[in-house]
């Protein structure tokens, strides 16, 4: 609790509205049982002046708070929701979201609901529009008119053209922009006739519409999948090559001052331009934290980090906590952080990088089993190989996008088919993939919970070291040193 004040709160936060959703009850009840949780607190303070107290106290008002957001937010206890508003075929009024991906004869992008045969709603829906090859294309942030039956369970919509209008279309926000130049970068990156560019185009733009079946699939098999999907590997090395190419910075206050904001800069640009995903909202949230304290020259817990980053995401967003990728994102950057105790006891970088892929493996098990119903075998020898080998894949593959000439081009090119070779290799060894794992929430649990266990063991083990090394006889001593006997 004192390395880590924040992880109490955010896992209170979680579990908050993880309940709200699970009992239903009216977000006003939440409201209320907040203001009483903070009434509570208030007398604390005044009252109590034991700390476990006041700790339990704002505990449970994390808890609350976690509920309250969570039933306001929840789809199902809002009224004012377009599942509840919308009955068969009506009119809806969306804003696009994300940039259209194309889907074979169809474009599909996410899309906010405004409102439903003209009164005012909310929540986010899929749409699946068939283009107008006379209209011009349509953009993040394109506001339409649909005359369509949308899905209330599947949270889905499909229409042609001649059930569509755009109304207005968004030019001026920052995210506009952003989404603008990251379409403009996507062209010219796939003018260049890479046999697998859209390895490149996941890796550095977040975009996987041009990823092949076959090669999602042996990606997945070969448990690297997470390589496609833009988290803290990536973030992580536009940080470090923000920092190098400013190697000429001081090395004072002021130097690390203009260092940091050239790395916050480099990374948030980053986030905008890969389409603000949940992991990668993470991992900016928790390297800008990073750099801040770096700055600052203060000493950080990443648990805290992490913490600090989840309870903003779900305050702003609480049903992020059902979304499969938050999920993923958060639970293999917890586990990682968990074990780092053992992770640091290996000195080797190739035992260093198993023990972080096992770690991350243990700590998304049970939702891997719960999602995915599968899990990859040769897990381990995927991760050791292709990671660090990623790294560098991505450093060219921002290359080739700052600066698009043959060279590049070509030496690009041959990194991304041996990569797509390497993991359709591992794909294709015996039993690669135990698949059709049916487990009930008891064994999910039971799973999670022996996670944790194995997780957090290395940390229990050097814990019981550290105490059985200072000896009474040890500490007698430290006594008359400090006396000065």
């Amino acid at each position: 609790m004192s390395k880590q004040p924040l992880l109490p709160f955010a896992v209170a936060l979680m579990v908050g509205v993880v309940v709200a959703h699970g009992l239903g009850c009216s977000p006003w009840f939440w409201l209320a049982a907040l203001g009483v949780v903070a009434l509570c607190i208030g007398i604390c303070f005044l009252v109590v002046k034991r700390r476990e107290t006041v700790a339990i106290c704002l505990v449970l008002l994390a808890f609350t708070l976690g509920a309250w957001r969570g039933a306001a937010s929840d789809p199902s206890l809002n009224p004012t929701h377009y599942t509840h508003l919308s009955n068969g075929f009506t009119s809806l009024t969306l804003r696009l979201t994300s940039s259209p991906e194309p889907r074979g004869k169809t474009l599909r992008a996410k899309a906010e609901v405004l409102s439903v045969a003209g009164c005012p709603s909310w929540g986010i829906i899929t749409a699946y529009l068939i283009p107008d090859s006379l209209a011009s294309p349509l953009r993040y942030g394109d506001l339409l008119l649909l005359n369509a039956a949308p899905d209330p369970i599947q949270h889905r919509v499909y229409a042609t053209p001649n059930r569509y209008t755009l109304l207005s279309r968004d030019s001026t926000s920052l995210r506009a922009h952003c989404e603008r130049l990251r379409m403009h970068l996507l062209h010219r990156m796939q003018r260049g006739g890479m046999t697998h560019i859209g390895v490149a185009e996941a890796l550095v733009l977040g975009w996987k519409a041009d990823i092949d079946e076959a090669t999602q699939g042996s990606f997945r098999n070969a448990g690297i999948a997470h390589l496609l999907a833009v988290s803290g590997l990536h973030v992580g090395l536009v940080a470090a090559i923000a920092g190098c190419l400013l190697f000429w910075v001081s090395r004072t206050r002021r130097g690390r001052i203009i260092r940091g904001v050239g790395q916050l800069l480099a990374v948030w640009t980053f986030t905008f331009l890969t389409g603000l995903a949940p992991s990668t909202l993470r991992a900016a949230l928790m390297f800008s934290l990073f750099i801040v304290a770096n700055v600052s020259s203060r000493r950080t817990e990443k648990l805290n980090l992490l913490a600090t980053a989840a309870i903003a995401m779900l305050v702003a967003s609480p049903m992020l906590i059902f979304d499969l990728g938050w999920q993923l994102s958060f639970a293999a950057v917890g586990g990682i952080l968990l074990a780092m105790p053992a992770i640091r006891v290996f000195r080797s970088k190739v035992l260093s990088s198993a023990a972080l892929s096992v770690s991350a493996t243990l700590a998304t098990l049970p939702i891997i089993l719960t999602a995915f119903h599968r899990v990859p075998i040769y897990f381990l020898l995927a991760n050791v190989v292709v990671v660090p080998y990623a790294a560098l894949l991505l450093a060219t593959s921002l290359l080739y996008l700052l600066l698009p000439v043959a060279p590049i081009s070509t030496v690009l090119d041959a990194m991304l088919t041996a990569i797509t070779w390497f993991t359709s290799w591992v794909q294709r060894l015996p039993y690669a993939v135990v698949e059709n794992i049916e487990v009930s929430p008891w064994q999910t649990v039971l799973v999670a919970f022996i996670s944790l266990t194995m997780l957090l063991f290395p940390r229990w083990l050097l814990a019981a070291r550290h105490s059985a090394d200072s000896t009474p006889i040890d500490r007698s001593f430290l006594m008359l040193d400090e006396r000065g006997d």
